[in-house]
């Protein structure tokens, strides 16, 4: 059972999710203009927020100690800001219901953000609202009304292989371990608080 929370957990990984979501922002069909750049917009504030709520844990101690958060959980927050928005894109003009994969895509979001409690990554009230946080992005997202089309099958073969390219290429890369540095580097403290003490 350890392994498929690892599996999954994994399908979270921002290596992955971000080129593959910003390749298919650049290249879908302009017919889903307005939809991506909703997606633009709504991603760049999903990922600030999480970045925001880490950096101020991890640098300063800012955290929430009644509900043991110290930043909303970065697996959680891309993988329901970004599949269920893939998925519709990916469905549109091919299914009768689109939004139906989108909800697919909010199911294994959910499924994803789960999978970091038992591997002890995240506690529940940063799992919970990072995919609140992510899932109202795709939400916000597919708001937009865009005119017929069909994104073409080689466009989601390039938007897989460029999401592949980091992981693959750069395995030892963690995206935890930037995060890390860029909190000292900011604070100017020589290492990171821990979840045993937040400030607040």
């Amino acid at each position: 059972m350890s392994s498929l929370w690892v599996h999954l957990s994994q399908l979270g990984d921002s290596r992955w999710l971000l080129p593959l979501g910003l390749t298919l922002m650049l290249v879908a069909p302009a017919a889903s203009a307005p939809l991506r750049w909703r997606w633009a917009v709504a991603l760049a504030i999903a990922a600030s927020l999480t970045l925001a709520s880490k950096l101020a844990f991890l640098g300063w101690g800012v955290g929430l100690a009644r509900l043991d958060f110290t930043g909303f959980s970065g697996h959680a927050t891309m993988s329901a800001a970004i599949y269920p928005v893939v998925a519709y894109l990916s469905a549109h003009g091919r299914c009768r219901s689109p939004r139906g994969w989108a909800v697919a895509g909010v199911v294994l979001a959910a499924a994803i953000a789960w999978s970091r409690l038992p591997l002890n990554a995240h506690s529940l009230s940063e799992v919970v609202g990072g995919w609140l946080l992510g899932t109202a992005a795709s939400v916000a997202a597919l708001s937009a009304r865009p005119a017929a089309f069909t994104t073409p099958p080689r466009t989601l073969v390039l938007a897989l292989c460029m999401g592949l390219l980091v992981p693959l290429t750069m395995p030892s890369v963690r995206t935890h371990d930037l995060v890390v540095r860029l909190a000292t580097e900011l604070s100017g403290r020589d290492s990171v608080f821990a979840r045993h003490h937040p400030r607040r």
